[in-house]
């Protein structure tokens, strides 16, 4: 499954079909983490704001939040790493 989606991705770049991905502050490289961070931040602003103003309420504030959390985990997390009994951040290059 997830070759099948590589080979799509791949098979669109070379045709002139980037994704579009937010790119690392850091390695100035795209990242996948730090766009789906964007997006559910929009998502629980907009339900917020929605949930504040009496509008959009078809927007689920609280799965909201546990998204934000789980991809803030993602983000946030990617460069740590354990070993035995040592957890340390690594610097990407």
């Amino acid at each position: 499954m997830i070759d099948k989606i590589k080979g799509f991705i791949s098979k669109m770049n070379e045709k002139g079909v980037p994704l579009p991905m937010l790119r690392d502050p850091k390695t100035g490289m795209p990242s996948v983490s730090l766009t789906m961070l964007f997006i559910s931040f929009n998502v629980v602003l907009v339900g917020l704001i929605g949930k504040a103003a009496g509008y959009l309420g078809g927007v689920d504030v609280q799965q909201a939040i546990y998204w934000n959390v789980l991809t803030s985990s993602l983000y946030f997390g990617r460069t740590l790493s354990y070993k035995g009994t040592e957890v340390k951040n690594e610097e990407s290059k």
